[in-house]
């Protein structure tokens, strides 16, 4: 599985920092954070778009500040003035870095923002879906060229449906209108092999065990990383997201039955009086390679 869910399985946890604020952007080098998210969309007002993407392009130039984390900039939509100013300076940039594109809606948009960065180095993708039309493109979406990643962005996609985004306790999303979004993204993300990524924000987003509850649903559902609207969300994040002790013995039984038997020639693994099968193997390889443990091809 060479896809970028299993080059991407470790990284549960995103941190999205608004460059301009010099508090949050010293915090960086210690947060317990997989990834770090640079933005130039909601966070950046109108007025500082251009000096934040001055700063994010020097930040990209010393990698080392981030510490070894993957590092994701996300830029402005192509129906904005800034989207192709911001493309065009960071396909001068050279480093690995994936460009998170918000509120797309077409596999020809996403066509159109690889275009613009041709220049550069090859980027991936890991685009945003919030809005009702990209529901509708979604696996038009999935498959395209350079995409990696697809993000759920429920509070816009509840504003563009007019739907409630949350339900009455507040620690999970409104059910009638998100549940079936949020599970048929999680699905294309697994039938491409892409990597998932949810969010924390719900609106007591101080109260953690919220948090907790709200961030269980997105593991539940095969999400494979959360984006933290707070530092103080990573520790639960990562704790959610990360294969419990138990979960990790049986993904290394099924893993070790499974390739026993196909290197014996066996038709089929058993362990413990039950048939394992290749999904089986598949499911277990992916917990293993989320705890950073390697197995055999198949």
């Amino acid at each position: 599985m060479t896809n970028a869910r299993r080059r991407y399985a470790q990284m549960k946890s995103l941190l999205e920092v608004p460059i301009l604020n010099d508090k949050f952007w010293g915090k960086v080098p210690t947060v317990k954070a997989d990834a770090i998210m640079l933005d130039l969309e909601d966070s950046t007002t109108p007025g500082n778009k251009e000096l934040a993407r001055d700063r994010i392009v020097r930040a990209l130039d010393e990698p080392e500040y981030f510490g070894g984390r993957h590092v994701i900039v996300r830029v402005n939509n192509l129906s904005t003035p800034w989207c192709r100013d911001d493309l065009a300076a960071l396909a001068e940039v050279r480093g690995d870095f994936l460009i998170s594109y918000p509120k797309v809606e077409t596999a020809e948009e996403i066509a159109e923002v690889r275009s613009t960065m041709a220049a550069g180095e090859p980027r991936g993708l890991h685009v945003m879906i919030e809005t009702a039309r990209a529901v509708i493109e979604l696996d038009s979406i999935a498959k395209a060229d350079g995409v990696v990643g697809l993000h759920f962005g429920y509070v816009d996609y509840a504003a563009d449906v007019g739907s409630r985004p949350f339900n009455e306790s507040g620690d999970d999303l409104y059910a009638p209108s998100n549940h079936y979004v949020r599970t048929k993204i999680a699905v294309a993300a697994a039938a491409y092999g892409l990597f998932c990524t949810g969010g924390t924000l719900i609106p007591e987003y101080k109260d953690h065990d919220k948090v907790r509850n709200f961030v269980r649903t997105w593991a539940d559902l095969g999400y494979t990383a959360c984006i933290a609207v707070s530092p103080a969300h990573l520790d639960i994040i990562n704790e959610a997201l990360t294969p419990s002790s138990g979960e990790l013995m049986r993904a290394q039984e099924v893993c070790a039955a499974y390739e026993e038997a196909m290197s014996n020639g066996d038709p089929a693994a058993v362990l413990s009086g039950r048939v394992i099968t290749m999904p089986d193997y598949r499911v277990a390889s992916l917990v293993l390679a989320r705890a950073g443990e390697e197995v055999g091809a198949a």
